[in-house]
């Protein structure tokens, strides 16, 4: 192998070009290349190098040596031919191999997923492996990259509880995919500078590191993507407007010195989000939702952008308010919007009406997995408010919203299924969603942009299926 063929992945990440493997079979060829370039991606950065050394990676004891492991023949012999075959192929990891994982585990965990048949049994094959171990610096009761051996898919619970997210597998299948297509979200996420790996490439910015990688709170890419989103979503809806309805108004929604007024905090997503998307020329943004034209009115609503909090927290900002509806404060809320603001003298009273409306993710950077590109609709009145409800609101990862929440509609949920847990689902996604409700004629325009009131989004829990059209499907 030459460092250009090791480097050189471009036809093995999957796309729409080079699909994912369908047939049943695992593509050990493929998952080993994009396996071996992660490992040779974490080995320059921890050696400073800009290529990788070949004879020192394969110096590295290989995982079923008999020095590392002295009874690999019994391990082997649960495994599949096929993954055999990759394990041959694959550089070991001696550094962690990615954000959420700290090298390969290969053993059984049948016993996670008793209530799935095991048709590889009289083969003495176990049907589950771990191949990936999720790192324990962070969570505990591990889990990590598994590996169906008889449908030949992965799957990525972090822990043994979050097995519930991905089984029983019939009704999980799209948290199950080919192992080409979960390595192939890790490289693209260190692509697009969402995760990156040592520490000078991080500089000051405020960062989730875990060893060698680092997950930033947000990127560069992620405030051009978030920005395409909105202006796709403007022209979606602008078009749909009789021409003579478009307000006479041009240039960014916000200027610098507004948000100041505003005390949205320097140097963050929503600040550069806010600075760089045009204008709407109309007033409805979504339905009951406003498009802040009135730059007073838009900086006396701010409930959490003047309460002091430390460096690295971005309070929550309310971009587009419901008009004249607010929310009570409440348990929910304080745990979603004050996990920023430490000074506990400063908290909101229960009861103190907030203000209902599309905010910015609160967030603080140091912790893990901060999603500052988030989001949070908060509605003014309470989605699934029977409990015995099934057929209500859900968010990505399949489960009902949590009965009685504000703030759940449109979010991800707990499992994420390339990795992470109870990250905000990114503003990005939403406006592409709301761009295709508008596309699909869910969502109705007229003279003053988006039909119908904050009430419209009571329809996630109208039954019927409903609930689809306020539903994201999941992704990273």
């Amino acid at each position: 192998m030459t460092v250009e063929q090791l480097l050189g992945i471009e036809d093995a990440l999957v796309s729409d070009e080079h699909p994912a493997r369908d047939d049943g079979t695992f593509d050990y060829e493929r998952c080993a290349r994009l396996h071996n370039y992660l490992v040779a991606y974490g080995w320059m950065a921890r050696h400073g190098r800009d290529t990788p050394d070949l004879t020192a990676l394969a110096e590295e004891k290989r995982f079923f040596s008999d020095e590392r492991n002295p009874d690999r023949d019994i391990g082997r012999e649960l495994l599949d031919p096929s993954l055999n075959a990759w394990l041959d192929m694959i550089y070991d990891c001696t550094q962690e191999l990615f954000f959420w994982v700290v090298g390969l585990s290969m053993l059984s965990c049948d016993e996670s997923f008793c209530y799935e048949e095991n048709d590889l049994e009289d083969e003495g094959k176990a049907r589950f492996i771990v191949i990936y171990n999720t790192t324990p610096d962070v969570y505990s009761h591990c889990l990590g990259v598994v590996y169906d051996q008889q449908l030949h898919r992965a799957s990525f619970p972090l822990t043994i509880g979050s097995s519930e997210n991905v089984e029983p597998i019939d009704e999980h299948e799209e948290m199950w995919f080919p192992l080409e297509t979960l390595l192939t979200h890790w490289i693209f996420l260190i692509r697009l500078g969402k995760v990156v790996v040592g520490l000078s490439a991080c500089g000051s910015q405020h960062r989730a590191q875990e060893g060698l990688w680092s997950w930033l709170p947000y990127c560069d890419a992620q405030v051009d993507n978030t920005v395409a989103a909105i202006e796709r979503y403007l022209v979606a809806v602008e078009s749909r407007m009789p021409a003579d309805s478009l307000l006479p108004i041009t240039g960014a929604l916000f200027s610098d010195a507004e948000l100041d007024t505003a005390s949205v905090p320097q140097e963050c997503f929503i600040r550069l989000v806010l600075t760089r998307i045009k204008s709407p020329r109309f007033k409805l943004i979504a339905p009951g939702l406003e498009v802040p034209h009135d730059k007073e009115a838009f900086a006396r609503r701010q409930n959490f952008t003047r309460i002091p909090y430390h460096e690295g927290t971005m309070p929550a900002v309310l971009i587009f308010a419901a008009s004249g509806r607010t929310v009570d404060f409440n348990m929910e809320l304080q745990s979603l919007f004050f996990e920023c603001h430490y000074n506990e003298d400063l908290t909101l009273s229960m009861g103190t009406p907030i203000f209902a409306g599309l905010y910015s993710e609160p967030a603080v950077r140091s912790r893990f997995e901060p999603e500052e590109a988030g989001f949070r609709l908060l509605l003014p009145f309470a989605l699934r408010p029977d409990f015995r409800d099934e057929y209500g609101a859900r968010v990505s990862d399949g489960q009902l919203v949590r009965t009685g929440s504000f703030t759940e509609l449109f979010q991800h949920g707990c499992h994420h299924p390339f990795g992470g847990e109870h990250r905000a689902q990114r503003m990005e996604r939403l406006f592409d969603h709301w761009t295709e409700l508008i596309e699909s004629g869910v969502w109705t325009v007229g003279e003053d942009g988006v039909e119908g009131g904050i009430e419209t989004f009571r329809d996630a829990d109208s039954g019927n299926g409903a609930w689809r059209n306020y539903w994201i499907p999941p992704d990273w």
